[in-house]
């Protein structure tokens, strides 16, 4: 009873801690929440996305093409709370709450402790990392839960619940409509527990066995049909391997020592595999860095983690390494090599990468990490049961850990919306609530032209009718030359481009939407030429992000 209320308890933790403010922290949608957003919509009112495909799996978005799971997720909160923030968003927070639940049930399948299982479900409720990619429309989030749903249904079937091995393929195979790098680390974990407890999976009934192969086969089916249809330019466009190093970054190296390419020393020290195998041990290696861990989490993507904070606090580093200690000292047990493999692979979706360091990507090595943590904190905890000293010592670090974890909440919920506001799109709403009054008054609206979309933020927020888009999508969408995200270049009276201002500011009853750098504010002050209808700041109050102008 007492392990009861104490996971309700911890459950309304995760729940305040990823509901709270969700409309408005992170501070602004992004490109992609936007378009799960309409495209949920799209569906609502016409059964087709916003392209006019009828009920896809496989979404194509700015032209490219994504998993589409989270979109029908987000569909019936869109019907309940309209095209909002909040409506796109929530899938991905109760995703995060009920993650903290069913790592409670895993850990528990794997150690057997109650206690063992609350400590995994609490540090998984305050995780700075999980709860990053639960405050949003994260998809590695969602695909996250949906795996450890997978793997406690696969182990509760090995032990009197054999039917239940449906249900794990069953999740394990809507990870892969959920998320694109769950092609990647779904496989993983799928392949660490069919060699590590083969044994038992072959005494299951035949027919269920069969009867999951089929289920997880059928539902990846339209994943790997999108793959021969050649639906995986992100893919490409995202992989380390399509970036070879310039022919005159390498040429450099070689003229410094006299070489020539493909000779002996090409081979030992400057050949294109060498530095694949360098780059990918790099990225591996930054995964498990203290960097990333502790200090400054994402540097490569601010959008990723909070400001001065690891994807951990600092405290957990005292309970991860004990748990280290405790779990290697369990021995060569199924749940511990299979904790340790995890652990090891887990990065492999990040580090095949171009980025240097990704905490969406790598998101699944919080789940082994908070199971390690848990131990760590477990064994503490019996040992103050044992010794006053230890009693005094672990009060005065529950001090300590609780101060730096207030820090972070500081971090996060103050000072991030204001630090990172540039990082997240924070305008484009803005923007729209100013020119949607006073659209009709112009013939041409031009609109700074960028990948963060801004023709979705004009969907979003103007709810704009999904039959007529639908109709035009193909003829407004412009292909990337660099095998990219294309971009939308119209929609109605709004012109999507770079702003040549010099030449743009001399195209009379224009009204124009770009930064300072596209329209000087020098070069704009002339009340006689030019009428300022809005500017529109950062949450720092101090940099702007957009100037609205008319050219008289």
């Amino acid at each position: 009873m007492k392990t009861k209320y104490l996971l309700i308890g911890i459950l309304l933790i995760a729940g305040v801690l990823r509901l709270w403010n969700l409309d408005t922290i992170p501070p602004h949608l992004t490109e992609d929440e936007a378009s799960l957003g309409y495209n949920a919509y799209s569906i609502l009112k016409t059964g087709r996305d916003q392209y006019g495909h009828l009920l896809p799996i496989i979404f194509k978005s700015f032209g490219d093409w994504s998993p589409g799971l989270y979109v029908y997720f987000t569909a019936p909160f869109v019907a309940v709370f309209g095209l909002t923030e909040l409506a796109v968003r929530l899938p991905g927070a109760l995703s995060g709450v009920l993650a903290v639940y069913l790592i409670y049930l895993v850990t528990n399948e794997f150690f057997r402790s109650k206690r063992l299982a609350i400590l995994s479900a609490l540090f998984l409720a305050i995780s700075p990392w999980h709860l990053q990619f639960s405050r949003g429309a994260w998809l590695p989030g969602v695909a996250l839960m949906m795996t450890l749903g997978g793997i406690y249904f696969f182990l509760r079937s090995l032990k009197g619940k054999p039917f239940w091995i449906v249900y794990s393929a069953f999740l394990f195979g809507l990870t892969l409509l959920a998320y694109q790098g769950a092609k990647m680390s779904t496989i993983i974990v799928v392949l660490i527990l069919a060699v590590l407890y083969w044994k038992q999976v072959l005494g299951l009934d035949g027919k269920k066995l069969l009867l999951a192969l089929f289920m997880g086969a059928l539902i990846v089916l339209p994943i790997m049909i999108s793959f021969s249809q050649g639906k995986t330019g992100r893919l490409n466009v995202f992989s380390i391997f399509s970036y070879s190093r310039p022919r005159e970054y390498l040429q450099t190296f070689l003229t410094q020592n006299n070489e020539i390419k493909y000779d002996l020393n090409y081979y030992q020290f400057h050949s294109e595999s060498l530095n694949f195998v360098r780059g990918i041990l790099t990225r591996y290696f930054n995964h498990f860095s203290g960097r990333f861990l502790f200090f400054e989490g994402d540097w490569a993507n601010p959008r990723l983690s909070t400001p001065y904070s690891g994807v951990f606090i600092f405290g957990d580093l005292v309970f991860i390494l004990t748990g280290l200690v405790v779990l290697l000292r369990k021995g060569i047990k199924k749940e511990v090599i299979f904790i340790l493999i995890w652990l090891a692979l887990a990065p492999l979706p990040a580090v095949l990468s171009r980025d240097s360091i990704h905490g969406a990507r790598s998101l699944h090595m919080v789940i082994p990490l908070i199971m390690i943590l848990a131990l760590g904190a477990d064994f503490l905890i019996k040992k103050m049961k044992s010794a006053k000293l230890w009693s005094v010592i672990i009060i005065c670090f529950s001090f300590v850990y609780a101060v730096n974890y207030f820090y972070f909440l500081d971090e996060y919920f103050v000072h991030t919306p204001k630090h990172n506001s540039q990082y997240w799109d924070f305008g484009y709403k803005q923007v729209v609530e100013a020119v949607t009054p006073i659209q009709a008054n112009y013939k041409k609206i031009v609109i700074k032209q960028s990948y963060a979309q801004p023709f979705i933020f004009f969907l979003f927020y103007q709810k704009y009718d999904p039959v007529k888009f639908q109709k035009i999508a193909d003829k407004v969408f412009l292909p990337s030359k660099f095998g990219d995200v294309g971009l939308v270049t119209h929609l109605d009276n709004l012109e999507f481009r770079q702003i040549d201002w010099p030449l743009d500011r001399r195209d009379h009853g224009t009204l124009f939407v770009a930064d300072p750098i596209q329209i000087p504010p020098d070069d704009s002050k002339d009340e006689s030429q030019f009428k300022l209808i809005k500017e529109i700041k950062y949450l720092n109050d101090l940099d702007t992000a957009f100037r609205i102008i008319e050219v008289k």
